[in-house]
């Protein structure tokens, strides 16, 4: 598809409130800092991507805001007070003029824009919707959708599954994909234990040496 009829949504928590389940293993602070450089690593993967027209980050946060401007991405305002991940996608939906709609969590470290490509490229032909599953196989970290509207997006705990039932309501094709680059979401301390491991680059690389985690200085955090 046209590189001009694909668009992306990228919703942000305030930076230093999300990550709750990091707070064993880092503090407000840290977290803010792990959250700012995975988003930048996201928004730099969809920016060089060959497929994307269009970027746009929903968040109520200045510095996100900032991130997101650096990349060349479009901003909306979260609503106030925040109502959660899908009513901001909804938001960003509302903003993109597209044919097609791709829907990404901003806190996929290992994220490549060969990895977006892919996930396009994956698409049927038509009406369609194409789901990238979380590594625990109950999520989704991404969502492709031609239309743009094709599906209501549901992303939290269990939200494969729901989409794949509404899909299946609507009578909407689905191709459901497994990419190492996008199935790590950070969200646990075991999914930071993965992180170092994985020993990623960029702004998320930095940011681990800058937190004394990354391998091998630590080997892990704890």
């Amino acid at each position: 598809m046209p590189i001009q009829d694909v668009g992306a949504v990228v919703p942000v928590k305030r930076l230093g409130y999300a990550l709750g389940r990091l707070s064993r293993v880092l503090d407000r602070g840290e977290r803010r800092v792990l959250q700012s450089a995975m988003l930048g690593d996201v928004l730099a993967a969809l920016a060089g991507s060959t497929r994307v027209g269009q970027i746009v980050v929903v968040t109520s946060d200045p510095r996100a805001r900032a991130v997101a401007e650096s990349v060349g991405a479009r901003t909306v305002a979260d609503h106030d007070p925040p109502e959660g991940m899908n009513p901001a996608v909804a938001l960003g939906l509302e903003a993109l003029d597209v044919q097609s709609a791709l829907v990404v969590v901003s806190d996929l470290p290992l994220l490549t824009s060969a990895d977006v490509d892919h996930l396009i490229g994956a698409a049927l032909e038509g009406d369609a919707v194409v789901l990238a599953r979380s590594a625990d196989g109950t999520g989704t970290n991404a969502m492709l959708m031609t239309p743009a509207d094709a599906l209501d997006p549901q992303l939290g705990q269990g939200s494969l599954a729901l989409h794949l039932a509404q899909a299946a309501v609507r009578g909407v094709s689905v191709e459901v994909v497994d990419h190492p680059g996008i199935a790590l979401d950070v969200d646990t301390p075991e999914d930071l234990i993965e992180l170092v491991r994985r020993e990623p680059t960029g702004a998320t690389g930095r940011a681990l040496e800058n937190l004394g985690l990354a391998a091998p200085a630590t080997g892990a955090p704890g």
